[in-house]
Formats: structure tokens, C-alpha cells, sequence
């Protein structure tokens, strides 16, 4: 915890299981976190004067602002420092009275802005690993379900033309019984995943304490060799149904023999049966399955007088927690910059979504299922919205508009003619031609609302002397008749129609010219 905190969904998940009773040292075993790390996390949420059930049904913000802000440590050069260091201190380690302790007294004289003494000896220590010899782990009931690809595909064809495609096959193992789920699957991708994970809960009719999966991309975002960042998707899954998530390491097939061993089981009893079968859907396919699936989970150990069925149900079944009564659904997570017309952008939907504008050129996080979106910032919902498919469309919320384009939302013909005509007839004349020479109404409606604003501004006799004077050069709109008042032309062409022309024998009439 001491160099970053750890994401929200990670001590969401420490929060439930502390509320179901589990021991620090359980959560640290179970979601592949230091124990010391759990226990400074428990010890914060412990301060705060609630529970752990009242903390579970908090949302992000609240946590967030129940913990500590983050210390952050940030020493590129000490760590290169230490490292040109490591082979003197490994033939150090070779000697009579080697400790720690005293090689850091060493390296804090030499380095007093390096390292403090644990993460020295944290470095020293991950820099000394040496490999461990394997040992055989006894399974407890209840405790792990573990899943897997299998590397060979089966074929699907279509009917129509022929041409064939993969079809995955999905293997989640019970570790105590050994009782087994197996189904075909349209691919490894991400809700495909998900999906074959739910239905092998649902298939199990419970939930272990944990799942461990192996390295797939559908599941895990980075993939050190200690503790793999699994993506945000599955941890969500694990905090729906209740359980925690641990990721085999990189290129340790020991990690994962058990699922590895069910696999090729399950090649030799239920794939190698269906070898010479064509299959058109996944539907067929996994109807196929399933008989096959019951006859190897009835069948009896070779080495005990029971079957994995018999033991799942006797022994393991029992000890599940049940399922949740909502099942899981699929959340995209994205991050969006509000755009300058307050809306976000999903490009599944071709679809624009509404924010406050007071978000206008922020970084926020969508969360989306097939049909609804939600927009967070800092942990904070600020927007809902059911999904739409109209491709190029807003859904817009009228509270998300600034002031003024709240009340252009508002605009329509019919008022605008409604309120010029109240004026006068002269006014209501020059908005309908307004509405009549322009391409769409929502243009007129613009220029009308410039037009009401003006007679707000210089009243009704105004407005009608400069709609007159605007008419009589044929034009219509907000710009010319602002220029006019603006200028007070109109108060000119009154004055001059006041005092009228001077008669004169050189002047000439209109018809002179024709």
C-alpha cells in the first residue's frame, strides 16, 4: 500500500470478504495481496466507525475518502544504484554473520537519499530469489474452482457454404471433488469468457472462495510473475458473485497441473467420442457434450470408490457459497473527454450521450452493458442513460444543458409566431417570412430568438420601425435589424418621414421612368 493504492476494486472485494468473516491472512491468500497490505487496509476501513457490512454497500467515493491519501515513492536512481550493487552483496551473503541489516548501514552511508531498510531488503531479497522445490498442495473442498482452454479446437461448419471455424472449448475444475464443467465456446475474447464462467457457476450451483485461471488476456491485464493485474471485468465478476481471483504465473505450468491433468481427460473421454461428428452451431456442439460430460463426472476414481459427482455433491457441493440472486452482467470500462457539446461518444453505438456541461474537456469513465450507460468521474455517477442504436444520434438530458441551451430546447414556430403576433401585426409579418425563406426551422427559430431578445432590449415601437425599415430592403433576420437599432436607424427614417420631401419642379416621380 505504501506506493500506490490499490485499485477500488480490490478493497471493495477485501471489504466483502471481511464482512463474511474471513481472516486477513485468508484475504491475503485469496486475492494474491501482501498480508501487511490487507492489514493496513483493514485497519483504516476499521477506523472509520462502521462495519464492514455498512462499507460494502458504500459507493467508490465515499471509500475513497474514508482511506488515506497514498504516499508516493518515486527513486529511479536509487534503484539503479542498488542493482550495480547486488553482486557485491550476493558474495556478502556467502559470509559468516551476513544480516541485512548491516549491509543497509553500509549502503545508507554511502546512499543516506536511497532506500529506507524494508524496501532495501525487499530488493535485496526479490534480486536473491532462488527457485523452491514443488510440493504437492492437498485441495480443500470448496475452496478453488479452476478453469482453462484446452489447446485443441473443435470445428463448426456451416451448412450452407461449408467453410469451417474454431469453436473453444471452455474446462472449469471443483480442485477438491475434481467434479468438472465443460462447454464449447465461440471464442476466448472477453464476454465470451465471462459468459462460460457464469455458466459454470451456475452449472456447480454455487461459488467456491476462489477462482484461478491462467494467463488468458480475457482475464488479466499484465502478467508478472507474482501478481498478476487482472483486467477491471473480472474483478468485477469475482465482487458480483462474491469470491476472489488468483492468476497462474507466466510459464509455470505446476501452477495449474491439476486443470492441465482434467484437460487431457477430457480429450480422451468426451473429445476423442465426438472426433468424427460434424457440428454446424455451438448449440449442437454442446448438446453433444453434455451427456458425455455426466458419464465422466459419474465415473468412479481409479484409486478411491467414488465418483467426482459423489464427492461434489457429499463433500463439496455443501461448503459453496450460493449464487447471487442478479446475474452477472458484462461492463465495458472506457475513459472519454467530454466534448465541447457536453456529450461523450460510445463508437459501438455511433451514438452521442449527454454529461453535465460543467464537465466540458474532462477525463470520465464510462461503464456500459448491452443497455445502459453510466458516466462516472471520480467514483462519482454523474450521468445515466439507456443505450441507444440510432447511429449519428444525442441522447441528451435537458439538466446536463447550460442555462441558454435550455431554453433553446424550448423553441419551437408556433411560439415564436404566437409571440409576435401578441406584438404586432408588422412583427408577426416579418417572423413568418423569417420562417419562409429559411432551409430549416431550427435555423429561423435561432434568428427568432435573437429577434425576441432585441424587442426585450428596445421595446415594441422599436422593433416594429426597424422590421419596416429591414422589409423594405427584403431583408429578413436577427443581424439587419440589430444593425439597424444598433444605429438608430429606424429613429432616423421616422424623423425623416416626419419632416417629409421639399417640393421641387426638377424632382421626378417614380413614373417618369417608365
Amino acid at each position: 500500500m505504501a506506493g500506490h493504492r490499490k485499485d477500488m476494486l480490490d478493497i471493495q472485494r477485501i471489504i466483502q470478504l471481511k464482512a463474511r468473516g474471513e481472516s486477513n491472512r485468508s484475504i491475503a491468500r485469496l486475492l494474491g495481496i501482501n498480508r501487511k497490505t490487507v492489514n493496513e487496509y483493514v485497519l483504516n476501513l476499521g477506523g472509520s466507525g462502521k462495519d464492514f457490512s455498512e462499507l460494502s454497500r458504500l459507493d467508490e467515493e465515499s471509500l475513497a475518502s474514508i482511506l488515506p491519501e497514498p504516499k508516493v515513492f518515486n527513486k529511479p536512481q536509487a534503484f539503479v544504484d542498488l542493482q550495480a550493487l547486488v553482486p557485491t552483496y550476493k558474495k556478502a551473503l556467502k559470509q559468516s554473520g551476513f544480516t541485512y541489516l548491516n549491509i543497509w548501514e553500509e549502503y545508507h552511508k554511502n546512499y543516506p537519499d536511497g532506500y529506507g531498510y524494508t524496501q532495501f531488503k525487499a530488493h535485496i531479497q526479490k534480486a536473491f530469489a532462488v527457485q523452491q522445490a514443488s510440493f504437492h498442495m492437498e485441495q480443500i473442498m470448496g475452496e478453488k474452482l479452476l478453469i482453462d482452454y484446452a489447446g485443441d479446437r473443435f470445428i463448426l461448419t456451416d451448412r450452407e457454404t461449408g467453410v469451417t471455424r474454431p469453436a473453444e472449448l471452455f474446462v472449469a475444475i471443483l480442485a477438491g471433488s475434481g467434479y468438472t464443467y465443460v462447454e464449447a465456446s465461440e471464442s476466448q475474447q472477453k464476454a465470451s469468457f465471462l459468459n462460460s464462467m457464469r455458466r459454470s457457476l451456475e452449472f456447480i450451483g454455487g461459488v467456491p472462495k476462489l477462482i484461478v485461471t491462467d494467463n488468458l488476456k480475457s482475464a488479466v491485464t499484465q502478467a508478472p510473475r507474482y501478481e498478476p493485474e487482472l483486467n477491471k471485468d473480472f474483478k468485477a465478476f469475482a465482487l458480483h458473485y462474491g469470491t476472489a481471483v488468483l492468476a497462474t504465473r507466466a510459464r509455470k505450468p505446476k501452477d495449474k497441473a491439476l486443470v492441465e491433468n482434467a484437460v487431457r481427460l477430457v480429450y480422451q473421454r468426451i473429445c476423442f467420442a465426438l472426433k468424427d461428428q460434424v457440428f454446424f452451431n455451438l448449440h449442437a456442439l454442446n448438446a453433444a457434450i453434455r451427456p458425455l460430460l455426466a458419464l465422466y463426472n459419474d465415473r468412479m476414481y481409479q484409486q478411491r470408490q467414488t465418483s467426482r459427482t459423489q464427492l461434489f455433491l457429499e463433500q463439496e457441493q455443501p461448503l459453496l457459497s450460493p449464487l447471487p440472486a442478479q446475474v452477472f452482467t458484462l461492463i465495458t470500462y472506457k475513459q472519454a473527454t467530454v466534448q465541447k457539446n457536453y456529450h461523450v461518444f460510445i463508437s459501438e453505438d455511433k451514438h452521442y450521450y449527454s454529461v453535465p456541461h460543467q464537465y466540458i474537456g474532462k477525463k470520465v469513465e464510462l461503464r456500459y452493458n448491452q443497455t445502459l450507460l453510466e458516466v462516472y468521474s471520480s467514483g462519482s455517477r454523474i450521468a445515466s442513460h439507456s443505450r441507444s442504436s440510432k447511429s449519428a444520434g444525442f441522447s441528451t438530458t435537458s439538466t446536463h444543458m447550460p442555462d441558454n441551451h435550455q431554453f433553446m430546447q424550448g423553441w419551437n414556430m408556433d411560439d415564436f409566431l404566437a409571440w409576435a403576433k401578441s406584438k404586432d401585426p408588422v412583427i408577426h409579418g416579418y417572423v413568418e417570412t423569417v420562417f419562409a425563406q429559411r432551409a430549416h426551422p431550427e435555423q429561423a427559430c435561432r434568428s427568432c430568438g435573437g429577434i425576441q431578445r432585441l424587442g426585450k432590449v428596445y421595446g415594441t415601437d422599436r422593433l416594429k420601425s426597424a422590421c419596416i425599415r429591414a422589409a423594405s430592403f427584403e431583408q429578413y433576420g436577427y443581424k439587419i435589424l440589430e444593425s439597424i437599432l444598433k444605429q438608430n436607424i429606424d429613429q432616423q427614417d421616422h424623423e425623416q418621414q416626419q419632416q417629409g420631401l421639399p417640393v421641387h419642379d426638377n424632382l421626378r416621380g417614380a413614373t417618369y421612368y417608365h
